[in-house]
């Protein structure tokens, strides 16, 4: 066997290894880590706000815009399409979910979770409205801003944003207060 020949069993030999290496272990756990972010997206507390900084937009007619940023929020894997007022700054965002299917502490942890990421990303919103099969809840820009204390332009740093928002999140208490607060209805 001559020395060329070597090379190429030894070449074949790493790239088979390689191969192996890659398909049996580096993409299951790339795989599995990609699935354990996407469950974080779940929840407000576990949501990355930090992504959704590229939908950052001074008006609220922007549709695509609009969208994007809604699905990227929790409950996304329920949506059921949008309805624009510009005349009122008014996004209605539609559901396909009867709210009795959730925990009503989780679905308003949720609520003023996008609500808020949804004012402070878009500069003229002026309202929210989430319609769902069995009721609706709109949520408003002056109320949020009054509830988080701050200008909500400020909350677009994510560290802003976990000390503010979050923090306010985090016990049922405080979710229940800051539903009443910021709910128009």
């Amino acid at each position: 066997m001559t020395i060329k020949n070597k090379w190429i069993i030894a070449l074949v030999a790493i790239g088979v290894i390689g191969f192996i290496i890659v398909e049996g272990m580096v993409n299951p756990k790339l795989k599995a880590e990609q699935a354990e972010y996407e469950a974080e997206q779940q929840y407000p507390m576990t949501h990355d706000f930090a992504a959704l900084q590229k939908y950052q937009s001074p008006y609220m007619g922007d549709f695509s815009n609009l969208s994007h940023l809604n699905q990227a929020l929790p409950l996304h894997d329920q949506l059921n399409g949008y309805q624009l007022y510009p005349e009122t700054f008014t996004a209605q965002v539609n559901y396909s979910l009867d709210t009795s299917e959730m925990e009503a502490e989780d679905l308003e942890q949720i609520l003023v979770y996008n609500a808020t990421a949804n004012f402070v990303l878009i500069d003229n919103l002026k309202q929210v409205v989430y319609q769902f099969e069995d009721t609706s809840h709109a949520l408003s820009r002056e109320a949020a801003q009054q509830w988080a204390g701050t200008e909500l332009t400020l909350l677009q740093d994510p560290v802003q944003w976990d000390s503010v928002v979050r923090s306010k999140l985090e016990k049922p208490a405080k979710v229940q207060e800051a539903f009443s607060q910021i709910v128009d209805n």
